[in-house]
């Protein structure tokens, strides 16, 4: 094995289209970056090859691809657009017109599955996902008169393309076991490799491909671990899907490629593996748990469909799970859960989320006056704290999600340069519970060495307003607000920013003393705060 290795969940790696391949129409151009905020009717554009930026007028065909494939690509529009997408079989997919769409002037991605009518069979959209949303599954698609090539179309208003990617779903083999696989069942649950040592090991043999089926009869939680070598006959990137009912992970030449982690069936893991032509070492430990067995690993290269290197029977026709949705009532929903957010390695245990109707929702930190996500569409999937024995505890939010600045926000700083803290202690900051308004709104308090904090979060029109009221005895030293937190911040105009390549928007009084600095790598949107007669008010706004 040689070079990088890239991991994906769920959603598989797909050949970046060139943009410069494609001959767009008169109405479409070429741009390097977009400058503009949500309420301009028109895009400004920089120069540059990495965009393709459109009008109403012709469509701009995408890929001429006649069979099975993937398409993903990041898009944005002006306020007001309307942006078509059509299939081969001249079906139309409204790309703005759904409770998930971003709003205008930020990024947000569309992928899709298309399979192809064949004789009497009709065509097919697999999968139609936008900002990991899906909103359509094996929907069955009109029939079609003739093949047309895959169309982008601003319909009205203008729109931007980028990072487009398409995959050709062939089927044809790109490797095979080079002969049996030696395998060791165990009698434990493992959850590592080094695990295994001094485990009872009930049985050791060989099996022409991967299987479950080499556990049966075996009672309670047990372990498999398989080593095989697998033949690649071309050098290249190969694609790695796992797919498990329990705990499991993958190893090629020694080298970790798909972490040791609890799935459930129907949610694989993928891994995108350079491999030199030749033979290579392939280890998977597979560990039976709670949820419903089956073991499955596929492998594909651009241009192919995945190919199978388990037995037959080994991973079972996959039943989706029934999912637990909850959508808010006439009042706000509360719920309290856990919620793992990203990049974090231990849960929020003291998080509380609020659905309101208007589409729009949020999810705190309470014990650190956190705002931990914010997201539009349908409210939350709490299957993962209901289904079963809801093992996990967690919380999902089952609309386009954003992650403004999951850390405190009111802390006291030596110096505008200080690092704001990840967390602060209870000695700092003391959570007093919550009271709700008329219309069941949570109004959250805290004190801060004697200063009173009321947190109030509250969808308004298109956008989520907080508002921080202080009162009682100002801190000593220093108050400060961070606002947002990112990779990148881009001002838009007075007052407005836009957060990590125009993910969402932060907009604030523009007389507001908010600065931009740079810590530990990233860029923050702070304010330092006064209070004045015993009292301050802090507001801002999410847009996405």
């Amino acid at each position: 094995m040689s070079g990088l290795i890239t991991t994906a969940n769920a959603q598989n790696d797909l050949p970046r289209l060139d943009l410069a391949s494609l001959t767009p129409p008169a109405n479409w151009q070429r741009a390097g970056s977009i400058a503009g905020n949500a309420d301009q009717t028109t895009l400004k554009t920089q120069t540059g090859n990495t965009l393709l930026v459109g009008s109403a007028g012709q469509p701009l065909p995408l890929t001429t691809q006649p069979g099975d494939f993937m398409l993903q690509f990041d898009w944005l529009t002006t306020a007001g657009a309307t942006t078509l997408l059509t299939l081969p079989n001249g079906y139309v997919l409204d790309l703005t017109k759904n409770r998930s769409t971003k709003a205008p002037g930020l990024w947000q991605t569309t992928a899709i599955s298309y399979q192809a009518g064949m004789g009497k069979k009709p065509a097919m959209l697999v999968k139609y996902t936008q900002n990991g949303i899906i909103l359509s599954e094996g929907e069955t698609l009109p029939a079609q008169s003739a093949t047309k090539p895959v169309q982008l179309l601003a319909k009205n208003g203008s729109v931007a393309i980028r990072n487009v990617g398409v995959r050709a779903l062939a089927n044809r083999n790109v490797a095979s076991w080079a002969g049996p696989l030696a395998y060791k069942l165990y009698k434990e649950a493992i959850e590592t490799r080094e695990g295994m040592a001094g485990k009872t090991l009930v049985k050791t043999d060989t099996v022409s491909r991967i299987s479950y089926d080499v556990a049966y009869g075996q009672p309670g939680n047990f372990s498999i671990f398989y080593d095989g070598k697998l033949n690649v006959p071309t050098a290249g990137d190969y694609q790695f899907e796992m797919h498990m009912g329990g705990f499991g992970g993958l190893w090629i030449d020694g080298k970790q490629v798909v972490a040791m982690d609890r799935r459930y069936l129907g949610t694989p893991e993928t891994s995108t593996v350079p491999l030199t032509a030749g033979t290579h070492e392939v280890q998977v430990l597979f560990s039976r748990s709670w949820p419903r067995p089956g073991l499955g690993l596929y492998v594909s290269q651009a241009g192919t469909r995945p190919q199978a290197l388990q037995a037959d029977g080994s991973l079972p026709e996959f039943a989706p799970v029934g999912q637990v949705l909850i959508e808010p009532d006439a009042k706000p929903t509360l719920i309290r859960s856990f919620i793992q957010m990203p990049g974090e390695i231990t849960k929020r245990t003291h998080a509380m989320s609020v659905g309101s109707r208007t589409g729009l929702h949020y999810a705190v930190d309470l014990d650190q006056m956190a705002l931990l996500m914010a997201w539009k569409g349908n409210f939350a999937d709490a299957t993962d704290m209901w289904y079963e024995r809801g093992e996990p505890q967690l919380l999902k939010p089952n609309g386009t999600t954003v992650y403004p600045a999951p850390r405190t926000a009111l802390v006291v700083l030596p110096t505008a340069a200080t690092a704001w803290p990840d967390s602060v202690g209870e000695n700092v900051l003391q959570y007093k519970g919550y009271s709700l308004d008329k219309d069941g709104s949570p109004s959250i308090d805290y004190t801060m060495n004697g200063t009173t904090i009321r947190d109030q979060i509250r969808p308004t029109g298109t956008s989520l307003s907080r508002t921080l009221t202080l009162g009682g005895t100002a801190p000593t030293g220093q108050l400060y607000c961070r606002l947002a937190g990112g990779k990148t911040l881009e001002e838009i105009s007075k007052g407005l920013y836009a957060v990590d390549d125009r993910s969402y928007y932060v907009r604030f009084d523009p007389k507001a003393p908010v600065s931009v600095r740079q810590s530990g790598g990233r860029q923050e949107l702070i304010m330092p705060v006064s209070m004045k007669n015993g009292a301050a008010t802090v507001q801002y706004s999410l847009e996405f």
